[in-house]
């Protein structure tokens, strides 16, 4: 961490569909479970993704059996694959160092959050955590942003400590980079709320054309002095955030579908 964070933040990253995937590892687990109580009377390996074509078709037969009677498959249609469904969580966790000296205030706004010890809020009845909450904006090379925790699409939030609060000068005064994270406040000063964004602009480098130069910068004085930044995404999630940039969006706008905060956190 660097000489100016204390705390350090995480998320684990959801991208895809999460009901379709819960539903099918349910159906595999069914399987596997079917499998291992009657493997040895079949010949049969006791490991669904050892099994071959033909054991599948003997092992589908057993599973419409025992499913017809079972409520773990009953309101899905059986399937048989020695294939284990792929979770939609990315491996790698979204590391976050926090300036905690510089900017207390939304630091702490942004720990609860993540740790989702506030509880119930009283003025939205939504939880105080991200859990569970959208990512809900890509912009490519510029920005991903999330944390809505009201309205899930960008258009509320609420922190910690009400609807809005203001924003701490010496966030304002940090320079942006790949990487660092800030408060979404839209237009308006001291509008802070939940919302967060990750900045993907690339960083000037020494190799880069003139022209390359000129196009950071100007990406990165949209953003210098205008939003809190509270925080840098750590060296060993920048590949991370890279599979993000990757994303695709909605009709070729800035919407993010199927992507989320899966879980979080303070290490």
């Amino acid at each position: 961490m660097g000489e100016n964070t204390t705390e350090r933040g995480w998320m684990k990253i959801g991208h895809g569909d999460s009901i379709a995937y819960k539903q099918q590892l349910n159906q595999w687990e069914f399987n596997q479970s079917i499998l291992s109580q009657h493997h040895e009377n079949y010949g049969l390996p006791s490991n669904l993704e050892e099994l071959d074509e033909d054991q599948l078709d003997i092992l589908k037969d057993l599973i419409s059996h025992y499913s017809s009677s079972s409520s773990s498959a009953s309101s899905t249609q059986v399937s048989v694959s020695s294939i284990k469904p792929v979770s939609p969580i990315f491996e790698e966790v979204l590391h976050i160092d926090l300036f905690t000296k510089e900017c207390p205030i939304t630091c702490k706004n942004f720990k609860h959050l993540l740790l989702g010890d506030k509880g119930i809020s009283k003025i939205s009845n939504k939880p105080l955590h991200y859990k569970n909450v959208r990512i809900h904006r890509l912009v490519k090379d510029f920005i991903i942003q999330g944390g809505d925790i009201t309205r899930n699409d960008g258009s509320g939030g609420e922190s910690i400590y009400g609807p809005k609060f203001n924003d701490e000068k010496p966030g304002l005064k940090k320079q942006f980079g790949y990487g660092t994270i800030a408060m979404a406040s839209g237009s308006s000063k001291n509008s802070n709320s939940s919302q967060f964004f990750i900045c993907l602009i690339p960083n000037i480098q020494d190799g880069d054309t003139k022209e390359e130069k000129e196009r950071k910068k100007k990406q990165f004085g949209k953003l210098d002095g205008k939003y809190v930044v509270f925080g840098q995404v750590s060296k060993e999630s920048l590949g991370l955030l890279a599979k993000l940039n990757a994303l695709e969006v909605k009709d070729g706008g800035d919407g993010l579908e199927g992507c989320w905060i899966d879980d979080c956190g303070i290490v």
